[in-house]
């Protein structure tokens, strides 16, 4: 299933902007081209849930429309763990990592109960967007609710699944773990390859693919290819991580067709539907009594929207 929401380059004109927060030495110019309006073709009818369903995802998550929350800690089992064996593949959507040797698990914020992570795969353009900016690259971590046996069980759900959503903003500084992932998309990335997964042969630490955990956005919603399950507790982490637009561009050379290459992997926004979102904001302060770090978090966001003005 090819899923190329990006066909041509044309002038800018619409109205989601693609949010780079850049470094002060990154090429103006090179970001410009980058950052350049998207001829979009319609996008497919999966039918079913996909279209009729009131949870669906992506959504904007808009910072001032949401709640604050008040959870439990969110706690991040066995993430800095070296994970041997893992595997990585090209399924024709996107490009995906499992088979950890090391169980991690999420527990704790808005989940009621223990999940296990069951893999990692990638969105080139994200599919959420903040306040209407739309970043470069998402990370989806997508745990199974160990009360059910496997992932197409937990799907039945709306406590089935957790994803937890890392985005990505430019930068000269590239992302470590993302190269470990681009090192094996020679392997991967043709259609002849398809769906045949690669063993990694060096040890991969998954907390090493997002930042620290200085709050984040909390959602019901579904999966973003079919099924489109609503069984989704979406955590949708507040801070952005750097990642190269050297490294963005090879995973547009991962091909979904043959002679056809991926050259983004997102959906469309879904209608919010009322659904509430909620923020959820550390609660430590500093010694000197400084500000909470995700109102730090949520201006960097503003800080985005600024800067995108003028790219």
């Amino acid at each position: 299933m090819c899923t190329n929401r990006v066909e041509t380059l044309c002038p800018i004109r619409i109205r989601i902007k693609y949010g780079f927060l850049t470094d002060a030495s990154s090429n103006k110019h090179d970001e410009r081209q980058v950052l350049r309006s998207l001829h979009k073709k319609p996008f497919p009818n999966w039918g079913g849930i996909c279209d009729t369903g009131t949870r669906q995802s992506p959504i904007d998550l808009s910072v001032s429309k949401s709640l604050k929350g008040v959870y439990d800690e969110l706690k991040l089992d066995n993430f800095n763990d070296k994970q041997t064996g893992v595997t990585i593949v090209n399924n024709g959507h996107s490009i995906q990592l499992a088979n950890f040797n090391n169980e991690m698990e999420v527990e704790g914020g808005p989940l009621l109960d223990d999940y296990v992570v069951e893999q990692i795969h990638l969105h080139w353009w994200s599919e959420h967007t903040i306040n209407s900016v739309r970043y470069p690259l998402e990370a989806h971590i997508v745990g199974r609710n160990k009360r059910y046996a496997n992932v197409t069980m937990a799907s039945n759900f709306k406590d089935g699944l957790t994803v937890i959503a890392v985005l990505y903003h430019v930068s000269n500084e590239r992302n470590k773990a993302i190269d470990q992932i681009i090192d094996y998309l020679e392997e991967v990335k043709d259609f002849d390859k398809l769906n045949q997964p690669v063993r990694m042969k060096n040890p991969f630490v998954v907390r090493e693919l997002f930042p620290k955990l200085n709050g984040y956005m909390t959602y019901a919603g579904s999966l973003t290819t079919p099924s489109c399950a609503e069984a989704v507790t979406w955590i949708v982490l507040s801070e952005t991580f750097p990642v190269t637009l050297k490294q963005i561009d090879s995973f547009k050379e991962v091909q979904c067709e043959e002679k056809r290459t991926l050259k983004n992997n997102y959906r469309d926004l879904q209608k919010v539907n009322n659904r509430p979102v909620i923020v959820v904001l550390p609660e430590e302060k500093s010694a000197a009594g400084g500000a909470n770090p995700l109102q730090l978090s949520v201006g960097s966001l503003l800080l985005v929207l600024l800067v995108s003005k003028f790219l």
